[in-house]
């Protein structure tokens, strides 16, 4: 039985220090907040097919949820999200200091977890490339942090630093999950399973973003903090590749402000659908989407474990 909040929460009980009490406040733990487990889903998914011992996949599963711990309670404070999980953020109940500590924390536990692998398996050589592997993860991340923080000043963005944006961050996080467990198997097929975290991360972040586009209520979607914040979404790259200057000029107006002001989220809307750029990322999200059933197909996963794997990238 996979119990991830219950080894989670067995993970921060192990210390009686006050950062993490902050850890399971994000985690929910104690409370009712009913918390998904994506990454570690995921991983059992793939390494339950693989016949990967069900210990080895607790831990990196919980490994993988921990470090997504970190980079959500980090984006909370960069975004000011003030809402995780249906609750205040970490960052809006204790501060943004103590927020961007409770994430770093995060990070070296996830790597902490991964070294007790070596309780399991007589494998030491793979349990050094699996934490090795998450560091490389994690310094690709924080690169495709560093260049989309960048592009939210500059005027224009291409196709290619918005997939780019995605598969080295969402991309180096979801191909964890079936690349970790893939060290323990004599078929690794690691250039195929990073692939398939690729396209799976694109597809759910334009399925997202298709989502919010044609909501009339935006209020509570996860994706304002990222929009005020001057991500530009596919849909606004779209629409400033092929709008007429009129179009570009006004755009462009509102994302020199330093901050979007919400009030204007509703006139981009408006304004790439005049362009009908949303088609375009409507056609994007089903390419990735197909590319991402065949590279499943390809590891010999049933129809019911599909199923779980796309209902499991939408709680990410």
């Amino acid at each position: 039985m996979y119990d991830h909040k219950k080894n989670i929460e067995e993970i921060l009980s192990r210390n009686n220090l006050g950062i993490y009490n902050l850890m399971k406040f994000h985690f929910g733990i104690g409370n009712q907040i009913t918390k998904k487990f994506p990454y570690a889903d995921l991983t059992r998914i793939f390494s339950e097919k693989k016949q990967i011992d069900q210990k080895i996949i607790l831990k990196i599963g919980s490994s993988l949820e921990l470090l997504n711990a970190s980079f959500e309670v980090h984006e909370d404070v960069r975004n000011g999200n003030t809402e995780r999980n249906k609750t205040e953020s970490l960052w809006w109940k204790y501060g943004p200091a103590q927020a961007i500590n409770v994430g770093d924390g995060f990070q070296a536990i996830s790597r902490s977890v991964l070294l007790e692998l070596s309780n399991f398996t007589d494998d030491y050589s793979s349990v050094i490339k699996i934490i090795s592997k998450l560091d490389e993860s994690i310094i690709e991340i924080c690169e495709a942090e560093n260049h989309e923080l960048k592009l939210q000043e500059s005027p224009t963005a291409t196709i290619n630093d918005f997939t780019d944006s995605i598969t080295n961050k969402f991309g180096a996080l979801i191909s964890n999950c079936f690349l970790l467990p893939s060290y323990f198997l004599e078929k690794k097929d690691q250039e195929n399973l990073r692939n398939l975290g690729n396209s799976l991360a694109i597809f759910e972040k334009i399925r997202r973003e298709v989502d919010f586009f044609e909501s009339t209520n935006n209020e509570d979607s996860p994706e304002i903090g990222s929009f005020i914040s001057k991500n530009k979404p596919l849909t606004v790259i779209f629409a400033l590749e092929d709008g007429d200057p009129k179009l570009k000029r006004e755009i462009g107006e509102i994302y020199i402000q330093r901050v979007i002001d919400p009030k204007n989220i509703q006139k981009i809307k408006d304004l790439c659908l005049e362009t009908g750029s949303l088609i375009k990322t409507k056609e994007l999200a089903k390419t990735h989407q197909r590319i991402s059933e065949e590279t499943l197909n390809d590891l010999g996963l049933e129809d019911l474990k599909k199923e779980e794997v796309f209902k499991a990238i939408q709680s990410i």
